[in-house]
């Protein structure tokens, strides 16, 4: 008797099956984690286009397996709702415990009937808010329709953590976001918020360089052909697949967990599935890692000076004066390698310094910028109660009247003379 090979997925609980029913989606934001090389303001593009399994061969393929995973099958993409077989699909897989990632934009009603009348539900199910592309009203009574549908046991409602990385917001966003909490809060909808996974080891995924190293995976990714990965990375650029579920039969056995692997495109690693809470990296000399702390200053390498004085600006209303100073010294550099001179950008530095206490280098900025043409009020006023607090205001006038009328200056002091010595200088 011939012996049979065993199920070549790995199924204990620490590993996760993804099912991406398609890459598409009918959203685009810049942070979006399925692809790396987010950059701030530009808007991202679907991650691939395939021959989409129908319905019918996603039921047929996943119910013929001998085994199930101990960990939720997840449906995802992309939006896993835009698959025209999608309520189908849950409502007719067998023996699965499933979750499901929407960011809520399909028809709660219509999937509700489909999964009542096959008397199947999700264990889990996880919705984004993206306050760029829903009114906050709009995607609550989403939430709340399908929290109140049935169909599923324990939806968890979220929002990204975008509050280290101003780069990816703007005031749109941002009151969005106030709104939708306030709402929720009101109406008693629970929500979280998610860590943002931007970047890894402190560079953002700009893929630019590949490491030979060993890898761990607890991953089972499935695109949207049918075709296994162990890792997100290969799944978008479809390398290395193990196989097809629609001939299982043939699919070479995936890595245990804890089983390194030898891989050569460490630094392409996907920002959302690399590692994150499962698995682990080696490097040459052995050593054993994983994740390390995000670092929200890379981003600025890509954004316009203007673009990034608005950031700036967000951190100085987060208060993290310290982040806003770097931002705009980011701004400063930029601008000067393009052959200007930044004057506007030198006015919001020097408040920003005063700000945080180094008032030399605030006098020094807002000087700079009055030199460079800025002389609206509020920046020669700030100007003036800086050189007032130090001791050098002969000095700051000296400069101010070469860009100033006396008559306009004197105005400008006698207005500054009788605000208290402690006020903080006017933001630009």
């Amino acid at each position: 008797m011939a012996e049979v090979a065993p199920f070549p997925l790995p199924v204990p609980e620490i590993h996760v099956w993804v099912a991406y029913l398609t890459a598409r989606c009918n959203y685009a934001c810049d942070y979006c984690i399925q692809k790396p090389q987010m950059i701030p303001g530009q808007r991202r593009k679907p991650w691939g286009r395939y021959q989409e399994l129908t319905g019918r061969q996603w039921v047929d393929a996943l119910n013929a397996f001998p085994v199930r995973p101990e960990h939720p099958l997840i449906l995802t993409g992309g939006e896993p709702s835009l698959h025209q077989d999608f309520a189908f699909i849950a409502s007719r897989l067998e023996g699965y415990t499933l979750d499901m990632t929407s960011n809520l934009t399909f028809d709660i009603d219509a999937l509700a009937r489909e999964m009542r009348a096959h008397g199947k539900r999700f264990v889990t199910s996880f919705h984004t808010y993206h306050p760029k592309f829903a009114r906050p009203e709009q995607w609550l009574e989403q939430a709340e329709r399908l929290r109140d549908s049935g169909i599923v046991d324990q939806p968890t409602f979220s929002m990204v953590n975008l509050q280290r990385f101003p780069h990816f917001r703007d005031d749109e966003h941002d009151a969005n976001l106030r709104r939708l909490t306030e709402l929720a809060d009101r109406r008693g909808l629970l929500y979280q918020f998610n860590e943002f996974r931007g970047t890894h080891m402190g560079l953002p995924y700009e893929r630019s360089q590949k490491h030979a190293i060993d890898c761990t995976s607890a991953w089972v990714n499935i695109d949207p052909e049918g075709n296994v990965f162990n890792c997100q990375y290969h799944l978008t650029e479809r390398k290395h697949a193990f196989g097809n579920i629609t001939a299982i039969a043939a699919c070479r056995p995936l890595p245990k967990m804890g089983e390194f692997f030898a891989c050569q495109d460490f630094g392409y690693c996907d920002p959302c599935h690399e590692n994150s809470g499962h698995g682990a990296f080696r490097d040459g000399q052995g050593q054993v890692f994983r994740r390390t702390a995000n670092d929200a200053r890379v981003y600025l390498k890509w954004m316009e000076p203007a673009a990034i004085r608005a950031v700036a600006q967000r951190y100085v209303v987060q208060g993290n004066a310290d982040e806003a100073e770097h931002a705009l010294l980011a701004a400063i550099g930029k601008e000067r390698d393009a052959g200007s001179d930044g004057a506007e950008t030198w006015a919001d530095l020097g408040v920003t310094l005063y700000d945080i206490g180094k008032k030399r280098q605030s006098l020094a900025a807002l000087l700079h910028a009055i030199d460079g043409g800025i002389t609206r009020t509020e920046t020669v006023a700030s100007a003036l109660l800086v050189a007032r607090e130090l001791g050098l205001l002969d000095h700051a006038k000296a400069t101010i009247l070469r860009h100033v009328p006396a008559q306009v200056l004197a105005r400008i002091e006698a207005a500054v003379a009788a605000v208290r010595s402690e006020s903080l200088p006017a933001r630009s």
